[in-house]
């Protein structure tokens, strides 16, 4: 029932009460009765949501996560939902921001409802700028918010992305939909302004020089902002300061939702920065590779790095298999590996990696250049599964490796096929 309502769960469906508080307390003194005392009565008593979490649905509903009548997660986003999923928000224009498509319907519903308790001060669109990331949602995620809110230097302009929508385009997508049609908008205002401030009436005059100014300010944060999309979508970051290496290549900007959250979020730090701090300091992590802060093993590592990653491929087998280069640097523990997992697995197992073409030539010459290492490894593969019959009378589950435990293969013995 809890999981149900609790949004970053995967068994949630839509916001609702909670009897976890009660049902923890009720737990204590079940623990803490005397020895043969009865176990005390239980009856759940709920604690009502937040307000903050129907807004928190609401947002999920119009970025296609979650479905509206509590259908919970979503493989698929409806036709219905924000385009690529996107919420942008603009200071500048309420008239070409995410807040007027229809897909929106549901969070301002969500405002109209529950936004006077949680934040009488502001209105929708200044709350979703400046304190649903920090105050809501980064916490509901515990710091791997699943929306990134990139930003422009002071928020004026802020769009949402929901990260399981995003795709080698999506940046772009915010370009050529969002960002350049607001410049373009803030342009033809500022060119309109000029003329009238150089009128003959006054009073419009007073009223233009007031408006151009704002506009201006809108303006430059804006042009700062695309200018810094434009830059992580198609070269990638730049060092946030001068003890951070800078990439080797410049590469676009494409997300692996396998690297996770925090590897995703530190190749956007400069667009996040305004109200996330930590991809700042994960990106410079990333970057310098040093000691137990090394994610060379993240494909986003190896787009920004790629000799630095490839180097330690040639050294350490299990990055070359998150890389998929096994075959290319180690092909005798490769070969090796698949004998095992034909016994493991199935007998017509291969170790294919990304370029299943590619994995069978390497293969094949492998077998080519060293015959008497292939029939070492197996006869060796050979006498283990003899050895694994023989006891299987007596064997137990810690007796056998299961299918990881594979991966894990004596490095010795790999190391002596290797060099034979």
């Amino acid at each position: 029932m809890r999981e149900a309502a609790r949004e970053s769960a995967i068994e949630y469906s839509r916001p609702g009460a909670s009897p976890w508080r009660h049902a923890q307390d009720w737990a204590q003194l079940a623990v803490d009765r005397p020895d043969g005392a009865p176990l005390p009565t239980y009856e759940p008593v709920y604690d009502p949501e937040p307000p903050t979490d129907h807004l928190s649905f609401a947002i999920g509903v119009a970025l296609g996560r979650f479905g509206a009548s509590g259908e919970g997660i979503l493989t698929d986003a409806p036709a219905t939902a924000l385009p690529h999923g996107i919420l942008f928000l603009s200071d500048a224009t309420d008239e070409t921001d995410s807040l007027a498509h229809p897909a929106a319907a549901p969070i301002l519903a969500a405002w109209a409802t529950h936004g006077p308790a949680i934040d009488d001060k502001r209105s929708l669109k200044n709350y979703l700028q400046d304190k649903f990331f920090p105050d809501v949602h980064r916490k509901m995620y515990e710091n791997r918010p699943i929306y990134f809110p990139l930003s422009s230097a002071k928020k004026a302009f802020v769009a949402y992305v929901s990260i399981h929508r995003w795709t080698a385009s999506t940046l772009n997508d915010l370009l050529a939909e969002h960002l350049y049609p607001a410049k373009r908008t803030l342009e033809g205002e500022q060119t309109d302004l000029r003329a009238a401030r150089d009128g003959a009436d006054k009073k419009a005059a007073k009223a233009a020089e007031k408006r151009f100014g704002e506009v201006g300010k809108w303006l430059e944060e804006l042009n700062a902002f695309i200018a810094a999309v434009e830059q992580c979508a198609e070269r990638g970051p730049l060092p946030p300061d001068n003890k951070t290496t800078p990439r080797e290549v410049d590469a676009r900007y494409v997300p692996d939702l396998d690297d996770g959250v925090m590897i995703n979020s530190a190749a956007l730090w400069p667009l996040l920065e305004p109200q996330w701090k930590d991809p700042k300091k994960w990106w410079k992590e990333l970057a310098n590779a040093e000691g137990k802060k090394d994610y060379d093993w993240a494909h986003l590592a190896a787009r920004y790095f790629p000799k630095r990653v490839d180097d330690k491929c040639e050294t350490d087998p299990s990055l070359a298999v998150a890389h998929g280069c096994f075959w290319k640097y180690h092909p005798a523990k490769a070969y090796q590996w698949e004998l095992r997992l034909q016994d493991e697995i199935r007998p017509d197992f291969t170790l294919d990696e990304h370029d299943k073409a590619a994995s069978d030539a390497a293969r094949a010459a492998f077998e080519a250049a060293h015959p008497e290492v292939v029939e070492e490894l197996v006869t060796k593969e050979h006498l283990r599964r003899q050895r694994k019959l023989a006891k299987a009378g007596g064997a137990t589950d810690d007796d056998e490796p299961d299918a990881q435990s594979s991966l894990d293969l004596d490095a010795t013995d790999a190391d002596d096929e290797a060099d034979a």
